[in-house]
């Protein structure tokens, strides 16, 4: 069963990415175009945001202009007897030729013609929609846009012919650039063409955006549960001795273990961050850490001996159901406390990258957005059960006090090589994440099993090492490593708030492949001469003993926080 769970996660996920990589084909042909009149273009115009050098910038340029299209900041160079002090604070398209500085790393543009869009006054950051400017008409022939190329409506594709009145509408994003633009937008030179370059970039409209970002959520979680035996049973009143406690017989009813422990909802908290190493978004650091509140589940009764308090057990030398007791009356009196815990922890650190930029496969049109990761997963999960017993003797032949106490806790560490995809895309202020990743590495596995009996006799104190179902034969520390694999798959919806902050919601799934679970270390197969003092002789088989147990473990649920851009 475990397997085929595996299996089918390991086939969902590779489903997912053979879809995704099907699309490519169909797209490339037509993407391809429409990205080289994208980049055509993009040599020799220019739109942004128009501003006087400041104090520290090149030395050799009067303006620098923050461009619309590639999102980079350009140094403008003024050919003679054009005047650009006029259009200083506003957007303007430029046109001209892209060169590089000194060195070649100053990004500048030599300006031949200006365009003013947004006629006499500021832009401002508040503006609603882009609104086409108006452009001085000029007598030329029209030109019929190409076929193949359905997303450009216009073609005018040199510097002789005018551009047309109609501009390409753009879907309005969050993080798109506002131009507001006026009847009056003044014209300097010839008119600017080839108007589906202002298009911005997936960088600028895509998914969440932002260049830095971090994110804090709230996890409200269920997590696997811990599968334990029948720990702790109880028989009506007037059971004889013999049967009380003992399992299958009539009347035994178990107080705890049995059944699933530790499945409640819980409390957690996720941090995750990034950034990018350039300004189109193609490769960027990503990580994050997630851990759950510590879950734990307990019990605990006294009796004088009514009712009947056992502990159940195989007795493997008589080969029968029996129980250990706790409480019965006129035998023994005591108290019990059972409790068991589980942590879940864990982090990650991958690469994130678009190698094919904006014409990538998988990305419809400009606000959607796929990336793909590369990089590590640590895991850690824990557990543990603990039963303590606190005896009095009520035969007054054999007085005394017990304290007998076992404890199994079993420890999880995951290692390994983490790849996935996210995929992110805006609608006006909704946006959307989803991700799929899957982990493969070294878990290494820890069991440790302890166990202990203090029985006090006319006020002689002797520890012995060995309780109830953790004695001699099992006690000791486990270790080994194993491979194992962690897959992930979530989903985040986001609110925009502000410009920067966004509230989000989502679901996350964990999948642990081959982990330990203290509940499964667990053996109630003992022999009874082993119960301190030992017998001696001692006879019988040595049991309880330990063998490795796994399964898998697996944790969902919801996360609520907000994630902050800059």
């Amino acid at each position: 069963m475990r397997h085929s769970s595996l299996t089918t996660i390991v086939c969902l996920y590779l489903l997912a990415t053979s879809v995704c990589v099907s699309r490519t084909g169909a797209q490339e042909q037509e993407e391809g175009r429409a990205t080289k009149l994208r980049r055509e273009l993009a040599s020799s115009r220019r739109v942004g945001y128009l501003r006087q050098r400041i104090e520290g910038e090149s030395q050799q340029a009067a303006f620098v202009l923050k461009d619309a299209y590639d999102n980079k900041t350009y140094q403008i160079i003024a050919a003679p007897g054009l005047d650009l002090a006029d259009f200083v604070d506003r957007h303007v398209s430029l046109h001209g030729e892209t060169e590089r500085g000194a060195g070649g790393t100053e990004l500048r543009f030599a300006a031949e013609r200006v365009t003013a869009l947004d006629g006499k006054k500021p832009v401002s950051d508040q503006g609603t929609n882009i609104r086409p400017a108006s452009f001085e008409a000029a007598a030329a022939r029209p030109i019929q846009p190409p076929r193949e190329l359905s997303d450009v409506r216009v073609a005018a594709l040199t510097d002789d012919l005018p551009a047309p009145s109609e501009v390409l509408q753009q879907q309005r994003s969050p993080l798109s650039v506002d131009i507001e633009t006026s009847p009056d937008s003044y014209v300097a030179g010839p008119p600017v063409t080839g108007f589906d370059w202002l298009r911005p970039p997936a960088a600028l409209t895509s998914g969440l955006g932002g260049r830095i970002w971090v994110r804090a959520e709230y996890l409200l979680w269920l997590t696997d549960s811990l599968r334990t035996p029948s720990l702790i049973t109880t028989s009506p009143t007037g059971t004889p001795r013999a049967t009380a406690g003992v399992l299958g017989e009539t009347g035994t009813s178990t107080l705890y273990g049995g059944s699933s422990i530790n499945n409640d909802p819980h409390s957690g908290g996720r941090l995750r961050g990034g950034f990018w190493w350039d300004e189109a978004h193609r490769i960027g650091v990503e990580g994050e850490v997630f851990m759950l509140d510590q879950q734990s589940s307990q019990y605990q009764a006294t009796s004088t001996g009514d009712p009947i308090i056992a502990r159940p057990f195989f007795d493997m030398v008589n080969a029968r159901e029996t129980a250990e007791l706790v409480a019965f009356p006129n035998v023994v009196r005591g108290s019990i406390q059972a409790t068991a815990l589980t942590d879940l922890q864990s982090g990650g650190l991958w690469m994130r990258f678009d190698p094919h930029g904006i014409s990538g496969p998988c990305e419809a049109s400009a606000g959607r957005k796929l990336d793909w990761v590369l990089g590590y997963r640590y895991m850690k999960l824990k557990d543990s059960i603990g039963i303590h017993e606190d005896l009095t003797s009520l035969d007054t032949a054999n007085p005394g006090t017990f304290v007998i106490e076992d404890d199994f806790s079993t420890k999880n560490t995951f290692h390994g090589v983490e790849v996935g995809a996210i995929y992110e895309a805006g609608n006006g202020p909704l946006l959307l994440e989803a991700f799929s990743k899957i982990a493969i590495g070294n878990n290494h596995e820890t069991v440790s099993i302890n166990g202990f009996s203090d029985i006090t006799e006319l006020g002689l104190l002797e520890r012995f090492p060995g309780g109830v179902l953790a004695q001699r034969t099992n006690i000791g520390s486990y270790s080994r490593d194993e491979l194992a694999l962690i897959p992930q798959l979530g989903m985040t919806l986001g609110w925009r708030v502000t410009r920067r902050f966004t509230l989000t919601a989502g679901y996350t799934l964990v999948y642990f492949s081959n982990v330990v679970r203290a509940g499964d270390q667990i053996s109630t197969d003992v022999n009874p001469n082993l119960f301190p003092p030992e017998a001696t002789p001692f006879s019988g088989p040595l049991r309880p003993e330990f063998a490795w147990r796994e399964s898998d473990f697996w944790a969902h649920g919801l996360s609520f926080g907000g994630d902050f851009r800059w």
